[in-house]
């Protein structure tokens, strides 16, 4: 099966949709950009069924999750490219599911963390309505990583939570005042 062309005509839910129902076998490379951040990889097919995906740096899942914030770049699929073991076995419609989901989250998100070289910092005295400012677990790990030097990137790596969940608690810090981006 010849399939390749260009994420911004053919989007990765249509790849996925069409690999299921011919049932093919094979890899996905995917070249393209999300922002600034070039973003190089593949996605595994077994008789249409997705059952891995590699992307320097992040998970098998995490590597699907962030093909679907590409939304520019060439793709080509390969028969000849095959993966022995199987790392993931979710279903195709949930990893779309959640794929939309995130792609959707991820275009808001870029507005405030819009690359992954940015370095926030803590806002001296964040301005509140009220004087209890409440913090998740996970919202809390982030803010204290935040120094004025580390970049999200640093922060993505040393907290553990994956890029999209700490990019989602920065920007939602950013929007609620408590922490800014530094100035160059």
């Amino acid at each position: 099966m010849a399939l390749a062309g260009d994420l911004s005509e053919f989007p990765l839910t249509d790849i996925i949709q069409l690999v299921d129902l011919s049932k093919k076998t094979g890899g996905v490379h995917i070249k393209g950009n999300r922002g600034a951040q070039p973003v190089e990889g593949w996605i595994y097919f077994r008789d249409g069924k997705i059952i891995g995906a590699e992307l320097p740096g992040k998970t098998p899942l995490e590597a699907i999750y962030t093909f679907f914030t590409v939304s520019n770049g060439p793709f080509t699929f390969h028969d000849d490219r095959v993966l022995d073991q199987p790392t993931i076995t979710t279903s195709n419609e949930v990893i779309i599911m959640e794929g939309i989901m995130r792609q959707d989250a991820w275009a808001s998100i870029h507005e405030h963390v819009p690359s992954l070289t940015m370095v926030p910092r803590l806002v001296p005295n964040p301005a509140s309505g009220t004087t209890e400012i409440n913090l998740e677990a996970e919202e809390w790990r982030v803010l204290t990583m935040v120094n004025g030097t580390n970049t999200v990137d640093q922060i993505v790596q040393r907290g553990g939570l994956g890029e999209f969940r700490t990019c989602e608690i920065i920007a939602q810090l950013l929007a609620n005042g408590l922490i800014e981006r530094r100035e160059d």
